[in-house]
């Protein structure tokens, strides 16, 4: 009998030990992935600065609580290796690991574009909590949130999409509707759900009556509507990497609840396999010339710095040149505009721009340019000795005035188009009226013609820009309405003046 006692006994070692082993394999596991996502996020991080450096970008990309969430993550687990915590204590730590989220969030990201932050809460009534600004946002716990926040996992798109991504199991959700006196009784009818009675979600003022994931649904898109991107709330897509659609009665309503917000849903058994880092990272950069038109709408202050000198050739500092020339000597000097901004954006695009934003060059020029920077107007337009030149003939000379290489494919000239601002007018949503009040005649022909063309106008005019954005935003857009797509380049050049030009 002692000899079987000690047999059990010696069992029970040996399954204890194999169950330790287990437990020490499944936190190996853990910490294995999550250090790739780790590493992944890393690589990441390393490109979006480097693009950032090279391409100026002027609202970095925001990666910060991106990396620490993933870095305390890796902290955490790395702590559960070697410890000498309970087995219970060990499995507890395990449930309250977060990488089962994390893994679906990058998945997620990396079937994105053009990303812009992470974990950043949005709102909506702000004002009603005591900011007199509309549709602020803020990243996740920068600040306090208020009662008008929703929480948007990846702003996607260059900020068009946002992308809520969900863990919730569906026995969770089954039970959270349980508990909302939602029984699970499949024959029951569709007048005995929650909010039947309503016509539309926005009629309900009331959520407190809905699951977390719809009530979730519902804050993202009152938010979207109060953070509008060139006149438009960003899409919200939610992706529910544990719940499957066409499963059960109760919770294809949920989802049905959810979309009828708005939303674009993706369920467990619709979210297509990731793509590798290698083969995403081009696309997860910021990259405004995705989004530019076939041609591009060229604006006044960008046909000035096409033809400065100072963006063509190393100019001295003479002592009486104003002192916006000689700063953007100096800057230059680091920061070639051609090289690094113009050139890859125009590319091989067909160029135009309006009779006004033409005219208004060639006043500035014959004040103030150069012999050099009158010649380059004149090719860049096909004017004055070079009327009848060839395309091919006008890049030849330009290339000849330049220190920097062309774009392959560089197409001048420019097509200067006339422009009816009543014709061009009518094209546009009406809230257009209204940004023409506080727009010059110069600015309303430049922007107003690439809008209304559907063109992508090239601009550094900063100020109306975000001027028309902002009437825009406070005024809205109908269904079916977009606002004008303008590509701003960070850096300015002028003419750098002939002689006698006075600081």
């Amino acid at each position: 009998m002692a000899h079987s006692l000690a047999s059990s006994m010696g069992e029970m070692d040996i399954d204890s030990e194999a169950r330790s082993e287990d437990l020490k394999a499944t936190v190996q596991d853990l910490v294995d992935r999550c250090k790739r996502l780790h590493d992944e996020v890393e690589v990441y991080i390393s490109a979006v600065n480097a693009n950032q450096k090279l391409a100026k970008i002027q609202n970095p990309v925001e990666y910060r609580s991106l990396r620490n969430d993933f870095k305390n993550e890796l902290a955490f687990l790395n702590k559960l290796v070697g410890t000498n915590l309970s087995e219970q204590k060990v499995r507890n730590y395990i449930v309250s690991s977060n990488l089962l989220y994390f893994e679906a969030l990058w998945s997620a990201a990396k079937r994105t574009s053009g990303l812009l932050s992470f974990r950043k809460y949005f709102f909506w009534n702000r004002q009603k909590e005591g900011s007199q600004s509309r549709g602020l946002s803020l990243a996740k716990g920068s600040q306090k949130k208020g009662k008008s926040a929703a929480l948007v996992d990846i702003v996607a798109a260059d900020g068009m999409n946002w992308v809520r991504v969900s863990t919730t199991s569906e026995k969770r959700l089954l039970f959270d509707l349980a508990k909302l006196g939602w029984q699970n009784d499949s024959d029951s009818d569709d007048d005995d759900m929650p909010d039947a009675q309503a016509t539309s979600w926005e009629d309900d003022d009331d959520d407190e009556d809905q699951v977390g994931i719809v009530k979730n649904a519902r804050e993202l898109a009152r938010a979207a509507h109060a953070n509008p991107i060139r006149g438009r709330p960003p899409l919200v897509h939610f992706i529910l990497t544990r719940i499957q659609s066409g499963k059960t009665k109760e919770v294809d309503a949920v989802i049905q609840k959810i979309r009828e917000t708005g939303a674009v849903i993706q369920c467990a058994n619709e979210i297509p396999d990731p793509p590798s880092l290698e083969a995403a990272l081009p696309n997860l950069l910021v990259d405004r010339s995705r989004t530019l038109s076939h041609t591009i709408n060229i604006d006044c202050t960008i046909l000035l710095a096409l033809i400065s000198d100072i963006s063509h050739t190393q100019c001295p500092i003479l002592d009486w040149y104003p002192g916006e020339v000689r700063a953007q000597i100096k800057e230059e000097e680091t920061e070639k505009l051609l090289a690094t901004h113009l050139y890859p954006t125009i590319g091989s695009h067909p160029m135009v721009c309006t009779r006004e934003a033409a005219e208004q060059m060639y006043q500035i020029v014959d004040t103030l340019a150069t012999d050099t920077e009158k010649e380059r107007a004149n090719l860049l337009l096909a004017q004055g000795d070079h009327e009848n030149s060839s395309s091919e003939d006008l890049v030849r000379a330009w290339t000849a005035m330049s220190d920097h290489t062309i774009p392959e494919g560089f197409n001048i000239p420019i097509q200067v188009v006339d422009n009816n601002m009543e014709e061009t007018i009518a094209k546009l949503p009406a809230v257009a009226s209204r940004i023409a009040d506080e727009l010059t005649p110069l600015n309303a022909s430049i922007f107003f013609y690439g809008w209304a063309e559907g063109l992508t106008t090239l601009s550094s005019n900063r100020a109306r820009a975000r001027q028309i954005d902002h009437i825009i935003n406070q005024n809205g857009l109908n269904d079916g309405e977009t606002g004008p797509h303008v590509w701003l380049c960070g850096e300015s050049r002028s003419l750098i003046a002939k002689h006698g030009r006075r600081k």
